[in-house]
């Protein structure tokens, strides 16, 4: 009798214990279990110098990694623990979560970057992807730093260029960025040999002060970014900032202060010190004296009669107008304004909309009147098709379309264009090109 109890207390107890696999109907489910509650785990994670450690399971790490499978059933194979002495702990939790789960949220910037770090070093390849996309999308001017450092790091082509666009569009904004200190110093250098579109060398400047400021130790200031000292174009600054901003800092000795103080001044022939840069042209920067213009006008031969260019119908900004179609242009334009006297709504306001080739908006602006400023610069890349549209509510030419070809100082622009109220139709873009 004793003996029989002693059998069902047994079955009840493994019935109970193994009722947790009962309830998990998926393998996603399964393993998600297994990672939170460790159960049959074979492998402890240690972190040397953070308390936190991590139970995992040698399998699924090695199903998900080639470096893993090496260093837990090669020939070096590890036992039962495994110290990661360069591994953040917090994103190596993340990458255990992936292992385990697939697909799950990505974390916030400064995590996922050091994620896309782990994927790359274990080449989890599916992951890396994952990483390079959602950094892309939520690549920012004031999180650049950071970013580029793991676009050099990693050679990701595709971030990079990603980099490279918000660099041309705010190079203000990411030189004065807080976080501009987190660069490397080879992630410095690498963005220092682009082109830079600062209207004044005091911002680059700054920058290199800031950076040099986060990550000096036992080195002087000077010390720290001599290296980039000779990049900054001193002699393209005014009296004013040089006295304002260049003499205060202290990376410059008083002789090299006296020596390229007076070579700004032209005053007499001054040997120019080795840390200064010999270039006194200012850069190429987003200001309207910088602006270039071309007029997309329709081929003569296929202008109207004057009676018949005057015909118009009246629309409601309901209705979206295309006022460009099939735009290309041979150069990397970035537009500022555009002037279109079709562009007059009779009540209320113009929308004026650039779409890339997928119908996709990649710039907005409102307008009362033929002059239509976008907030910030719309890029249009060469040989893909854009086209501009209009909503308004007012008079509209009949939705013809004419042949363009346009040039100026090296750039060429063609499409089609619709008729305005004048004999030949005509749309005026506004913008800078420094390639």
């Amino acid at each position: 009798m004793s003996r029989k109890m002693s059998q069902e207390t047994m079955s009840m107890s493994m019935s109970q214990e193994e009722s947790w696999q009962s309830q998990l109907v998926s393998p996603e489910q399964r393993l998600s279990a297994l990672l939170k509650s460790s159960r049959l785990a074979d492998l402890t994670i240690n972190f040397p110098g953070h308390e936190r450690c991590l139970q995992a399971h040698r399998l699924v790490l090695a199903m998900t990694s080639p470096v893993f499978e090496a260093m837990l059933y090669g020939p070096l194979a590890e036992g039962e623990e495994l110290n990661l002495h360069e591994d953040p702990p917090e994103a190596f939790e993340w990458l255990l979560e992936y292992m385990y789960r697939g697909h799950i949220q990505m974390p916030e910037v400064r995590l996922a970057v050091q994620v896309y770090q782990l994927a790359s070093k274990y080449q989890v390849e599916a992951l890396m992807v994952l990483c390079s996309k959602y950094l892309q999308d939520t690549l920012r001017p004031e999180n650049l730093a950071e970013m580029y450092d793991t676009a050099v790091l990693l050679e990701d082509e595709h971030l990079l260029q990603r980099c490279y666009e918000v660099v041309d569009l705010y190079p203000s904004a990411v030189l004065s960025s807080p976080r501009f200190g987190l660069l490397s110093r080879g992630a410095l250098r690498h963005l220092l040999q682009r082109p830079l579109h600062i209207p004044t060398e005091v911002i680059l400047l700054k920058a290199l002060l800031a950076w040099g400021q986060a990550r000096r130790s036992t080195k002087s200031l000077r010390d720290e970014i001599s290296d980039f000292l000779p990049m900054v174009r001193f002699l393209s600054m005014t009296t004013d900032e040089f006295v304002e901003h260049v003499m205060p800092s202290g990376v410059l000795s008083l002789q090299e202060i006296s020596s390229i103080l007076m070579n700004i001044k032209e005053l007499m022939d001054v040997p120019l010190p080795t840390i200064c840069c010999p270039t006194r042209d200012k850069r190429l920067c987003y200001v309207d004296s910088l602006l270039r213009r071309i007029t997309l006008s329709t081929t003569p031969a296929l202008a109207r009669s004057r009676k018949s260019a005057r015909g118009s119908i009246f629309v409601h900004n309901s209705q979206e107008q295309i006022l460009i179609m099939n735009l290309r242009t041979t150069n990397t334009l970035l537009v500022s304004k555009l002037e279109c006297k079709g562009i007059h709504p009779t009540t209320g306001s113009a929308a004026v909309a650039i779409k890339d080739s997928n119908g996709c908006v990649i710039g907005s602006a409102t307008s009362d009147g033929p002059i239509v400023e976008f907030e910030e610069h719309v890029s249009l890349q060469p040989d893909e098709s854009h086209c501009v549209t209009v909503r308004l509510e007012g008079h509209w030419p009949r939705g013809e379309m004419g042949d363009f070809v346009a040039t100026t100082e090296g750039v060429e622009v063609e499409g089609k264009v619709a008729y305005t109220e004048g004999r030949i139709g005509s749309v005026t873009l506004h913008f800078w090109c420094f390639n």
